[in-house]
Parts: C-alpha cells; structure tokens; sequence
C-alpha cells in the first residue's frame, strides 16, 4: 500500500519496493545495490489530485495531529471493523511511509484504536525523525501542479483542483496558477 501511494507524490510514477538497499564486504566493497524500479501507475494529473484530497485529510480530516510537524503531509487512516487493524500511509514530496497496527491474527485492538489513535502517532514518530535530518527544514519540497490543473474557490471558501473541463461551472470562482501556500506537499 505504501508503494502505491508514493505514486501519488512522483506524477503518477510507482516505485517498486525494495527491503534491501545495498550489500559490502568487510572491506566496504559494494557488492550489490538495489536500484529503485519506477512504473507508471497512473496519469499526472489524477496522481496530482489525489496528492490534494489526501492532503485534506490532514488539514480538515481525521490526520489532523499531523499538522503538528509544520510540514506539508497528506495521507489516510484507516481502521478495520471491531478495531482489528489501524493503519496511516502517509506522504511529503520526497517520501512515503506507511504503518500498520494489528495482530497476525484476527483480535481486536481495543476499543477506538483507529488509524488516527494507533498508527498516526507511530508515522509523527518517525516523520519527525526524518524531518530532523532534513538540511532544507525551512524550505519543504512541494508538488507542481501539471498544467492542466485548475483551482476553484468553492462556495463554502474551500479551495479545490481539478482537471480543467471537470471544474464547476457555477457557484465557484476559478483562480489561476499555483494552489493556496501549503496545501499540497
């Protein structure tokens, strides 16, 4: 799952999983080193708007304790029915990281543990792990918006994206350019 939702922060683009990133000697030799596989998963675009609403998961949904990192992150909780498995894959422009919570047999893990309460705090955890060394802190990386992409202020203020054509064409007003500061990661 983590893999496939580092395609929505890379154009649609899904980098193959590896558990092994290099192998060396005693010496320090490389004697192997696993190459990341990249795949088109999905077009531009569609990657780019779902990057978006899963980014409003954390600004508005159930990921909110996310904002605590001052970093732009989008992602989703998930919980299984009777609690028996939470999870959060989240994501910034660079990186994809999921956990999961649960038993390798079917229990509950208690009363309200979603996504949000069990998994959430243990992605913070190592989000800001690998925040602190980060060199470029003050200055996150973001997604470009592919050209095709418009942003509408929705009538409740909200601003949208969408693919240009799908747009509302009453009730809303169409901006130009780049998204509201912030919003995608």
């Amino acid at each position: 799952m983590s893999s496939a939702y580092s395609a929505f922060a890379h154009q649609g683009v899904r980098m193959e999983p590896y558990a092994i990133r290099s192998v060396a000697d005693r010496e320090g030799n490389l004697l192997y080193e696993s190459r990341p596989q990249p795949r088109e998963a999905l077009r531009a675009d569609t990657s780019f708007l779902l990057a978006y609403l899963l980014r409003g998961v954390v600004e508005r949904g159930t990921a909110q304790a996310a904002k605590a990192l001052n970093w732009p992150v989008a992602g989703k909780t998930g919980t299984m029915d009777d609690y028996t498995d939470a999870w959060f894959i989240g994501f910034d422009a660079d990186v994809t990281v999921g956990v999961w919570v649960g038993y390798d047999e079917k229990r509950s893990l208690g009363y309200g543990e979603t996504g949000a309460s069990a998994a959430l705090p243990i992605w913070m955890d190592v989000m800001r792990s690998y925040l602190s060394r980060r060199p470029d802190r003050d200055n996150p990386p973001v997604l470009e918006a592919p050209g095709n992409i418009v942003f509408v202020t929705m009538p409740n203020g909200q601003t949208e994206a969408f693919i240009s054509g799908t747009q509302p064409s009453s009730g809303a007003s169409r901006t130009e350019g780049v998204p509201p500061a912030d919003v995608v990661p």
